[in-house]
């Protein structure tokens, strides 16, 4: 027998297209439901496939688990822009009205990154829950996720505040920047009723953008507006 070269190539798309379909369907039942609510059943059946992929692919329930934290980690800088880019963003702004600007990039990008982006929502909803409920996969988020994503919110606020700022002040300053947009994620539902929106997508993205913005720049001390 010969081997078939296309064959065999399609067969591994098909296997990295079911993981993916798993990693996806893993991330919303585990962010609804968390990981004891969760049944290999209930996974098989929601991502189309037989009760013996998850194990196939995963080695079983918390294999999969494992992998969607992986995922996560790998686009981490896909919420957050990282120290370095803050810092080397923030080395030459000078002016109170250049710094709100350098601020506006930050919540921007932050915003975008974890309000604006369908793949993203699912994970943001299971990092909150890790951080509520934490798992055994705990403390390898906080080192590769929570860890760099706090050093960069840290360079945002020592870039902006006064020198003689303490540092629990940097601290609860840089939770509070987090936790707005956190409450927006949380809040969808009931912040869309109220807005009469569908969604976030196109304004109402768009508007939280530019009022959080303006907010944040105010609560640091820097002109809300762009000059």
């Amino acid at each position: 027998m010969t081997n078939n070269p296309e064959k065999a190539l399609s067969r591994k798309a098909q296997g990295e297209e079911t993981r993916a379909v798993l990693i996806d369907v893993g991330a919303r039942l585990f962010a609804q439901n968390g990981f004891h609510g969760v049944s290999m059943r209930t996974l098989a059946a929601e991502a189309g496939v037989n009760l013996a992929t998850v194990g196939y692919h995963f080695g079983g329930k918390q294999g999969l688990y494992e992998a969607i934290m992986d995922a996560i980690i790998e686009v981490r800088d896909d919420f957050f822009p990282t120290a370095e880019q803050v810092r080397e963003r923030f080395a030459d702004l000078k002016t109170p009205e250049e710094k709100g600007e350098g601020v506006s990039w930050y919540v921007d990008a932050l915003t975008r990154g974890i309000l604006g982006m369908k793949k993203h929502i699912w994970p943001s909803f299971l990092l909150s829950r890790e951080l509520a409920q934490p798992t055994q996969s705990y403390p390898k988020l906080e080192k590769e996720f929570f860890d760099p994503s706090f050093e960069s919110l840290m360079a945002l606020v020592k870039s902006v505040l006064p020198e003689d700022t303490d540092e629990e002040e940097y601290v609860i300053t840089a939770h509070t920047i987090i936790g707005t947009l956190t409450k927006f994620l949380e809040g969808h539902d009931i912040i869309c009723k109220r807005m009469e929106w569908e969604s976030y997508e196109g304004h109402g993205l768009e508007k939280i953008i530019t009022v959080v913005c303006k907010r944040i720049r105010g609560s640091l001390g820097l002109p809300m507006e762009n000059a």
